[in-house]
């Protein structure tokens, strides 16, 4: 079925020869700089005889006129059933439909009871998906002190993209799509700040991972200073690890404009004493 104002992929199985196919496939839409503006992974379906299946509301029609040049990528994998395999396990659930469309439901508006207001933008959302997600959200609509019928909030505090990837999150239980690269350091440390600010510590976790990923002698400081300032232990150790692993990464760290920075917004890290030391010892 068609879904207005969006695209639709699919994937068909041309084959005439009988009995099912067991597949897991990624749908990818990118544009002509290599950008990604959709994807979307089925993890297991059975193709039968010239089935089809796929998204009808794979990507918004909107973010298509912007690039003459469009690309689907396709990558399919067939997995083998083993010779014992019953039949009936032929049949595997869907994916998840839910947070697709109540991800849909948030660019539509439809729906919605609730604005947020940062800058210069305007969210329109639902109030019980918010409180369902975050305690903070749930404090201001419904707390003790919360306004009756409030029916707007001004975020401060935080740029309009940050509060956007928030409420993705909070619709989707995932982060948007990124790109052939991963988030930048900057864009996860605010994400982090922000969920943190909210309540939402799966998605500080998801972020602190993010960040472990991405430390080099240019981020480690503030990625340090951050986790240090949010009780993000696991990742202020992986920033200490990577400064003590070699006297070549202090040595690094040390000349960047952060370092100084750090020691005095963060003392009792107590860098320049603790940190070389290990250095030295490890050296000898």
């Amino acid at each position: 079925a068609k879904v207005a104002g969006y695209a639709s992929v699919y994937l068909s199985y041309l084959s005439q020869a009988k009995g099912g196919v067991r597949t897991s496939f990624t749908l990818t839409m990118l544009d002509d700089q290599g950008n990604v503006h959709a994807t979307r992974q089925i993890p297991g379906f059975i193709f039968g005889e010239k089935e089809t299946w796929g998204f009808s509301d794979f990507v918004e029609k909107s973010k298509l006129r912007s690039s003459c040049l469009l690309t689907i990528r396709c990558v399919l994998a067939v997995i083998k059933e083993p010779p014992s395999e019953c039949k009936s396990n032929l049949i595997v659930d869907p994916p998840p439909e839910l947070p697709g469309r109540l991800h849909r439901a948030l660019k539509n508006g439809t729906g919605t009871d609730i604005t947020l207001l940062v800058g210069d933008r305007e969210f329109r959302a639902h109030k019980f998906i918010l409180v369902a997600q975050s305690p903070v959200f749930e404090a201001q609509l419904f707390g003790l002190m919360a306004q009756k019928d409030i029916r707007c909030i001004k975020v401060v505090d935080m740029e309009p993209a940050i509060l956007e990837m928030l409420l993705h999150y909070v619709y989707t239980d995932s982060l948007p799509p990124c790109g052939e690269d991963n988030y930048d350091t900057a864009t996860m440390q605010h994400l982090l700040v922000a969920a943190d600010r909210y309540g939402l510590d799966r998605l500080k976790v998801m972020c602190a991972k993010r960040l472990c990923e991405n430390i080099n002698a240019s981020t480690v400081t503030s990625t340090l200073a951050l986790a240090t300032h949010h009780y993000r232990d696991q990742l202020k150790e992986a920033c200490l690890k990577f400064m003590s692993s070699s006297r070549e990464a202090m040595d690094a760290v040390v000349v960047t404009d952060g370092f100084q920075h750090l020691i005095a917004s963060c003392p009792m890290l107590d860098l320049q004493k603790n940190t070389v030391e290990k250095v030295t010892i490890q050296r000898k």
